[in-house]
């Protein structure tokens, strides 16, 4: 029941020890079954609903690169338990080149001894691409109508699936994600969320952030649990789309690479060109939330991803974005010509389109408002003198 692991004393050195190969205790997860149970945190409205028996199937997509045995295969039988039979069109394990014996052949074996063949597949890339064209890849192979994207180190929960493609049933521009619980990870202790959750956001250097849920939406969200709330962002690697949306979105910027901006890039792309991003509150899924990423050389990787998406998608706030990032002037993005002419053929909305409508409580230049910096220091003649942008706004005398 997603309860946390306590280790003895003396295999706490060990772990920790282990810790960095994997960004989480690997102890711990060994020590948990792979078809744990877990508790139902979707609210008690959810568990009411009586779905469309005509659903879409999905191809659940998870994409690993030397990812902990026990982890990933904790992730495919947690889908396996509690999808629908007739909703799982496959589950499809693409391996970015991991280097890990145990992801071989002993895997290829795992997967034909317990899972049936036809449903649980491995796609192995022979070099390694990264996450995003990892998943490229994955969505290419697919043969389901939706795609579902999860993590290698995620555990799904009762219920998790109906709701993602209910929303997409409803239009095949919506794209959903699960309200995202956490696995510790130094525990594994499962810790749902019982309240309302976040949603998706991103600050002034293009890093995604979670953040309360907009007042103009909290109302709705409060009277009816089971509605989807919008989100103007998705943290990316939890989510669900048609597939024929999603290529006719073009994927992903084939330009990035490895990680990063990805998620940000599909959240502009999905509000901006005619869709709609939403988190379903009936839908709960666990991740593992590791504070530092177990890979090397994605720093320019993120840099060069994040210049392609401010070039392609900010319009005329590339200015306030170089302003905030001045480094990024100076950083190679490559050619974006062709997702220029992508996004011009879908006909997409403007950036300031999408802060209006989509996120209007960002912190990002709105008309109306004033951005800059506030300066102050003291005179010779003892006066306090704040400035606003270089330009005097008040004075405060000694004494005031």
């Amino acid at each position: 029941m997603g309860k946390p692991v306590i280790l003895e004393p003396q295999l706490e050195e060990k772990a920790k020890f282990l810790f960095h190969e994997n960004a989480f205790n690997l102890i711990a997860s060994d020590r948990i079954a792979f078809n744990r149970s877990l508790p139902d945190f979707r609210p008690e409205a959810c568990k009411s609903i009586n779905y469309s028996s005509s659903l879409p199937n999905t191809s659940v997509i998870i994409i690993f690169h030397n990812e902990a045995w026990s982890t990933l295969l904790r992730t495919v039988h947690s889908v396996l338990n509690r999808s629908p039979p007739h909703l799982l069109a496959e589950v499809i394990l693409v391996d970015d080149a991991s280097k890990k014996e145990f992801l071989k052949r002993k895997l290829d074996d795992y997967v034909s001894r317990h899972f049936n063949p036809p449903k649980v597949r491995v796609e192995r890339l022979l070099n390694r691409s990264g996450l995003i064209r990892a998943r490229i890849h994955g969505a290419l192979v697919a043969k389901g109508t939706v795609l579902t994207f999860l993590d290698s180190h995620c555990e799904v929960t009762t219920g998790w699936l109906e709701p993602l493609l209910s929303r997409v049933q409803q239009d095949r521009r919506n794209v959903v994600t699960p309200v995202i619980d956490v696995i510790n990870d130094k525990t594994f202790e499962y810790r749902g969320h019982t309240s309302l959750p976040q949603v998706g956001s991103f600050s002034w250097s293009l890093s995604f952030r979670w953040t309360p849920i907009q007042r103009v939406d909290r109302e709705a969200a409060e009277a009816d649990p089971t509605l989807p709330i919008r989100s103007p962002t998705m943290a990316g690697g939890l989510f669900a789309i048609d597939k024929s949306f999603f290529m006719d979105l073009g994927m992903y910027d084939p330009g990035f690479q490895i990680w990063g901006a990805e998620n940000l890039e599909l959240s502009f792309k999905t509000w901006m060109c005619g869709g709609t991003l939403s988190v379903m509150v009936c839908s709960h899924v666990g991740h593992v939330f590791r504070t530092f990423a177990p890979y090397q050389g994605m720093g320019n990787a993120l840099m060069k991803n994040n210049k392609r998406l401010a070039e392609v998608w900010l319009d005329e706030y590339q200015d306030f974005f170089y302003l905030m990032q001045p480094s990024m002037r100076h950083v190679q993005g490559g050619d974006v010509s062709k997702q220029k002419a992508l996004r011009s053929r879908l006909g997409c909305k403007s950036f300031r389109w999408y802060l209006e409508n989509v996120f209007p409580e960002s912190s990002w230049p709105h008309p109306g408002r004033l951005f800059g910096r506030v300066s102050w220091m003291i005179t010779s003649k003892k006066s306090l003198v704040f400035t606003f942008n270089n330009f005097l706004f008040s004075t405060y005398e000694a004494g005031d």
